[in-house]
């Protein structure tokens, strides 16, 4: 990760990067957009709408800092996508450097696109990874609930990404519930097992040939939110 800096252009004034942070990207569901220099295609908290392709210019992702400043996460450039991720709202924010035009896609292009790019899906990674780190850090803001609650909402949240995307829902894929998940959890692998037995011992899960079944996703869901929380076996 870069240090966190403020974007700066020669072709920017400080005039017109406010009024970009505080004008919404022109869309209007056209095929293409173009943004001005500066301008922001999308914030964190925006609610996803589509998955873009950066045909010329380039954007600057990043977090914004309690100071003002950014943390600068990547650029992209053309044959870029962004926007990737399977949250319903954007855990980071885009901003053009330079004018740029992008394509603007369906979210449900995803999986297509991704198949067809080594670059695409690495960027798609990448995305995931941000947001399984949004969603450790939200809970620790919650006063860091117990272990069985975390898992449990990680797979409330895996669940709906598949059922966006078309997916079973109450499967959960092997390769989620791997030693990378555990350790954006905070959990060892054998601590993240203790915590997969537990629920399958209290019937909220079960194995299951790509992965695991989520046999009751509502019960997870109260788990997670922490509206039901079983005593101890």
């Amino acid at each position: 990760m870069l240090t966190p800096v403020e974007l700066h252009s020669p072709v920017v004034s400080r005039e017109t990067a406010h009024a970009a942070e505080t004008a919404a990207p022109r869309l209007r569901g056209e095929d293409i957009c173009t943004l001005a220099a500066g301008e922001v295609l999308f914030r964190e908290g925006d609610a996803r709408s589509h998955v873009y392709r950066v045909e010329t210019g380039a954007l600057c992702l990043y977090h914004s800092l309690p100071d003002g400043g950014r943390d600068v996460l990547e650029f992209a450039f053309p044959g870029d996508l962004v926007g990737l991720g399977y949250l319903d709202s954007h855990v980071s924010a885009a901003q053009a450097t330079m004018v740029t035009s992008l394509a603007c896609l369906p979210r449900s292009a995803v999986d297509g696109l991704v198949e067809q790019n080594t670059r695409a899906r690495t960027r798609l990674t990448a995305a995931i990874e941000r947001e399984v780190a949004y969603l450790k850090d939200t809970l620790v803001r919650r006063a860091r609930p117990a272990p069985l609650q975390r898992v449990a909402a990680l797979f409330v949240t895996l669940s709906r990404y598949n059922a966006y995307e078309g997916r079973e829902p109450a499967v959960i894929t092997d390769c989620l519930t791997c030693g990378v998940v555990a350790g954006h959890l905070g959990f060892s692998v054998d601590a993240l097992a203790r915590e997969l037995a537990e629920l399958e011992a209290r019937g909220l899960i079960e194995p299951h040939e790509k992965g695991l079944r989520l046999l009751d996703i509502n019960a997870l869901e109260r788990l997670g939110d922490g509206l039901d929380t079983p005593p101890p076996l």
